[in-house]
């Protein structure tokens, strides 16, 4: 959990710096430097910041549609609005973050748009699959 703070704390300033957005859960394994995420929630959008063995990753639901299904990895985001291939989350994902997020709360601004969005994203996610993985 150490390491995975000291990363939110060193480049997101984007959500604690936020009135909007608060720390709204969180799990470790009890290791300092690996297996733990926390949760930031907003109105519009929740995020889920993983450190999973030493990686870190970053995932986006809209608030109001939460479920296992809508969540969705910031490469995924990125490949659909830029078509950009999948990446990892490093400064570069960072940067387009902090001038896309805007891009990503319109995508889940309200209720109908959100449930577009989310069809829209998990038939991506299963075209990423198939291309990774071949046909289910």
């Amino acid at each position: 959990m150490k390491r995975l703070l000291e990363f939110f704390l060193r480049y997101f300033q984007i959500f604690y710096l936020d009135p909007h957005y608060r720390i709204s859960d969180s799990k470790t394994s009890g290791s300092a430097e690996s297996d733990a995420w926390i949760v930031i929630t907003g109105s519009i959008l929740t995020w889920r910041l993983v450190n999973n063995r030493g990686q870190f990753q970053l995932a986006v639901a809209p608030t109001e549609l939460l479920s296992r299904d809508n969540w969705f990895w910031l490469s995924v985001i990125r490949q659909h609005l830029d078509s950009d291939e999948d990446t990892q989350l490093d400064a570069d994902g960072i940067t387009w973050l902090y001038k896309n997020v805007g891009r990503i709360e319109q995508l889940f601004s309200d209720r109908a748009t959100a449930m577009q969005s989310c069809s829209d994203l998990n038939d991506l996610k299963e075209a990423i699959a198939v291309r990774l993985f071949g046909p289910g």
